[in-house]
């Protein structure tokens, strides 16, 4: 059944205009550092690091106020996201978030052959087929070939609150400079609107569920070579400017 499902998902990629014959970029072992400004002020720094668990990636990012910010908000964060080497699909995340008004764990699973995510025990919810989280969605369209005019769709879980993602490849190519240094690059359009209506019945993160809300405008460049880093992140929700930045990176080896 899960051979099914899986040949089934990436039959409807390539029928939305995906080409999976692409090689993927090697993520093990990358690291990578970004810097989140608002208001042209740089606010919170966001590691990554990705390493391999058997058939699925483990990622774990910290997101940490700077010095600065943290005079206003508090914010130090850990996720970690389990997600399929192949599909690219969550199976599990864990969110320890340290907000100046949250403090709490949160533990989520997803089973893509039931089409259903849940919090810990307690309470759970429909979700697509083809349903990422803000992370893993990250990877997964790091992993497409991006080539200029592609448009495809899929789902967004923004932790019960889903939202449908369509995504265009822009045509133009430019050169980008970010703190990580030059490079030529890729644009990608990204739109979120609203699938389920519901309030979501928990508080959480400031950062991954909502700048990702549905009714927002993303914009992200991606380094046009074959790692397709994420270059910089601009989300559009509001009048004050929101950006992330690539700051530093560094590629390992596969194990």
């Amino acid at each position: 059944m899960i051979f099914i499902w899986l040949i089934s998902f990436i039959f409807g990629l390539i029928n939305s205009g995906v080409d999976n014959s692409k090689v993927t970029p090697n993520f093990i072992r990358e690291q990578l550092t970004f810097k989140m400004e608002y208001l042209s002020l740089s606010v919170a720094t966001l590691n990554f690091q990705i390493d391999a668990i058997q058939n699925n990636y483990y990622l774990k990012v910290k997101a940490r106020a700077t010095r600065s910010a943290s005079l206003m908000f508090k914010l130090d964060n850990l996720y970690e996201t389990y997600f399929d080497r192949l599909t690219f699909l969550p199976s599990k995340i864990v969110k320890q978030i340290r907000q100046k008004n949250i403090q709490h764990k949160l533990n989520f699973s997803f089973d893509h052959q039931k089409n259903r995510a849940s919090l810990g025990d307690s309470i759970s919810w429909s979700i697509p087929g083809d349903c990422f989280d803000y992370f893993s969605m990250l990877y997964f369209l790091r992993s497409q070939p991006l080539k200029p005019g592609d448009s495809f769709s899929f789902h967004l879980d923004s932790e019960y609150i889903i939202a449908k993602v369509e995504a265009k490849v822009l045509p133009e190519q430019q050169i980008i400079h970010v703190p990580a240094g030059k490079f030529n690059s890729r644009k990608l359009s990204l739109k979120f609107s609203a699938v389920t209506h519901q309030s979501r019945p928990w508080r959480t993160d400031l950062l991954t569920n909502r700048l990702a809300s549905p009714g927002s405008e993303i914009t992200i460049w991606f380094s046009d070579d074959e790692n397709r880093l994420p270059l910089k992140i601009v989300y559009h929700q509001s009048q004050i400017k929101t950006q992330i930045v690539l700051d530093s990176f560094s590629r390992g080896q596969q194990h």
